[in-house]
């Protein structure tokens, strides 16, 4: 059992961080993905790979920062003083910035050679090193948003008994949060459109963390009432994941401008006004709420299993963040000079990916202090933490 204290936690976090490698491997079989990774495959995949993107997407991230949530929950039992706070801003900006200097250097080459960048054989490293753009954060945003909530929920930390003893029932809990962020949502997407946790997302994905700060704190309670509804929940997420899409559906075909900025949020200043766009946000927040309770309870239904595998897996997850970026991308730039049917070429660069990360983890992990680059502590001070 991890330092979480619940097997079902520690598996389902292994499980989110995994997902992150076949969405991100899966933006570049399909046409907009030219507009994120500023290139994509020779081979496509069809209208399916965009259906299971948005699907991932819908709940990924919130599933992300709520596991991060409860995570931190645990962590600070030990306290919660400028000890705690600078252990944690040092786990999770030490990897961000050596990601930064370091590791988005190799896909960031990448798209330069894969775009035809003049700088990339003359410019293209003294740029990248004194001169910074924010495309250059990539991935790691994740970090940088984890840092930044860590510091405004901090107050929070202090009310960790409070919360412990809060008497609510779980559903009521819970409809409070999802009402939270719904309302976030409604009130902040019209005018803020958001990418990698900007715009909007700051104070939704802010709400998600501070909310698994709080299922943390009840832990016992609302993961045994997930489990019970675990069905209901997987339900009702489904249904709900499906109105969202024909929500978004609808207004694309409409008109296309509209239909993205409602997605992507900041019609406002656009002067544009879609339809249903209050339902479709309050909609956005309630079903990536709903799909992260229902993973938790699947998980507490059937995952709450000890393994000897679970502590090597807990371990990977944080450097699998850190390293799998990068790789995807010079994986991507280079499958795409051979020309097999696309899910082919998707498969070997999902087991790619996999693979080439967990051995630079490994080689990290031989290495002592050099696994702090990556987001994990030496093999010699085996001691599992959250992200």
């Amino acid at each position: 059992m991890q330092q979480g204290g619940r097997d079902d936690l520690d598996w389902l976090r292994v499980l989110l961080f995994a997902l992150l490698v076949p969405h991100h491997v899966a933006v570049g079989f399909v046409d907009w993905g030219v507009d994120i990774y500023r290139f994509v495959n020779n081979q496509l995949a069809s209208d399916g790979m965009t259906l299971f993107i948005y699907w991932s997407h819908s709940w990924r991230l919130p599933s992300l920062f709520l596991i991060s949530g409860i995570g931190t929950y645990f962590l600070t039992r030990r306290g919660i003083g400028l000890q705690f706070m600078a252990g944690r801003i040092g786990r999770l900006m030490v990897p961000a910035i050596f990601g930064f200097y370091v590791l988005n250097v190799s896909d960031g080459y990448a798209i330069a050679v894969m775009t035809d960048d003049p700088r990339r054989f003359t410019s293209f490293w003294s740029d990248w090193l004194t001169d910074p753009a924010p495309h250059q954060v990539q991935h790691l945003w994740f970090l940088f948003s984890l840092m930044l909530y860590t510091l405004l929920c901090w107050p929070l930390f202090a009310l960790r008994t409070r919360l412990e003893n809060l008497n609510l029932s779980p559903a009521v809990l819970i409809a409070g949060l999802v009402s939270a962020s719904a309302l976030a949502v409604a009130a902040v997407k019209p005018y803020a459109a958001a990418l990698t946790g900007d715009g909007y997302q700051f104070a939704y994905y802010l709400i998600l963390f501070a909310g698994g700060y709080i299922i943390g704190a009840r832990h016992h309670t609302v993961l045994d009432w997930a489990a019970r509804n675990a069905w209901v929940l997987l339900a009702t997420a489904i249904a709900l994941f499906m109105a969202k899409s024909t929500l978004l559906t609808l207004a694309l075909i409409a008109d296309i401008p509209t239909g993205k900025a409602l997605a992507a949020g900041g019609w406002v200043p656009l002067g544009l006004e879609p339809q249903y766009a209050t339902t479709f946000s309050v909609i956005e927040a309630a079903t990536a709420w709903t799909w992260c309770i229902a993973a938790l309870g699947l998980a507490a239904k059937f995952l709450n299993t000890s393994s000897p595998l679970l502590a090597e897996l807990n371990r990977a997850v944080f450097p699998l963040y850190v390293l799998h970026f990068p790789i995807t991308l010079v994986g991507l730039a280079l499958i795409a000079q051979i020309s097999w049917p696309w899910w082919i070429e998707f498969f070997l660069l999902l087991a790619a990916v996999y693979f080439f990360s967990w051995v630079l983890w490994r080689v990290a992990d031989r290495l002592g202090p050099v696994a702090y680059l990556v987001g994990e502590r030496p093999a010699a001070m085996n001691k599992p933490t959250y992200v």
